[in-house]
């Protein structure tokens, strides 16, 4: 229960500050009726999905259950986007998606917070049961890569503004994907596992905030809420199948013993390299953004 109640404080102040710092918005769409019609299409095919990818090794991947809720998510995924095709006003402009800079964004930031939740969901089994660490140390251990990821993202950010997005998010997934194979490599060394792990959270973090920026400044300016409502589900989306298509792969390859040393470094292994492959994934849909900085996308200059 403290792990909920300590973001409490964190909420209120988060919301004083931005209050007071956040400026009112100056471009808004015009009021519409929310697209309630829209949500409840939408609900039960992404529901489905999460369900069946965690569920699916544990029942069996052709079991009538996970058969169905893969059904689900093609029919009602259909659906939803048939709906939102012809909606008056609907909760989701698929417009946004023809732009490459905001499609290539989204789809990025989703592997992204993919690969981070991915990463620390699988750390601790490899520090508690294969290096021995105890929980309160690994703990301590993990805080490395989000401490590295703090550092690097204002700087990513300030530096996003000169150079453009497409460097700092290419690069920062090239980072991390190297470090997740130098993790399988290394990490009987408890000491470079801490070194590696740092650099791997300054790769995530050189990514976060150039890509986000990116994605609000593909997006017209009065659809900056609906695009900003689409960023916040792909980082919601991605935590989720961070955890579910990692927990699937190790324990794939752990097996049943997830507690030994032996096989918890083969997961872990199988693990890394999965996020591994994901982060290249992500960086070559980062380079499809184009070269333009962060306010030059001709298309929006021409609105």
């Amino acid at each position: 229960p403290l792990i909920f109640l300590v973001n409490v404080p964190a909420g209120i102040v988060g919301m004083v500050l931005g209050w007071f710092l956040i400026p009112r918005s100056r471009h808004l769409a015009e009021r519409t009726p929310f697209d309630w019609v829209g949500l409840a299409i939408f609900v039960p095919p992404v529901t489905a999905l999460l369900l069946a990818i965690s569920y699916g090794n544990r029942l069996g991947w052709s079991s009538p259950l996970i058969i169905g809720l893969f059904g689900v998510v093609v029919v009602m995924g259909a659906a939803f986007l048939r709906w939102e095709r012809r909606a008056a006003a609907p909760m989701l402009d698929l417009s946004l998606f023809r732009r490459v800079p905001f499609s290539a964004g989204i789809a990025s930031g989703l592997l992204s917070y993919l690969v981070l939740f991915g990463v620390l969901f699988v750390v601790p089994y490899l520090l508690e049961n294969a290096l021995h660490v105890s929980v309160g140390l690994a703990g301590l251990e993990l805080m490395v890569m989000p401490v590295g990821l703090g550092l690097a993202a204002p700087v990513a950010g300030r530096l996003a503004d000169r150079v453009g997005a497409r460097p700092l998010t290419v690069g920062g997934m090239v980072l991390t994907a190297a470090m997740l194979v130098v993790l399988v490599v290394s990490h009987g060394n408890e000491a470079a596992f801490l070194v590696e792990l740092g650099l791997l959270g300054v790769g995530l973090g050189a990514f976060t905030p150039p890509n986000n920026a990116a994605i609000m400044g593909a997006a017209p300016r009065w659809q900056s809420g609906v695009a900003s409502g689409v960023l916040n589900m792909t980082r919601s989306m991605g935590t989720s199948l961070g955890l579910a298509l990692t927990g699937l792969v190790f324990e794939l390859f752990a097996g049943l013993h997830p507690t030994q040393a032996g096989p918890v470094s083969m997961g872990f292994n199988a693990a890394a390299l999965f996020l591994a492959a994901v982060s290249v994934l992500a960086a070559a849909l980062a380079a499809l953004r184009g070269s333009t900085g962060l306010a030059e996308d001709p298309t929006l200059t021409a609105e």
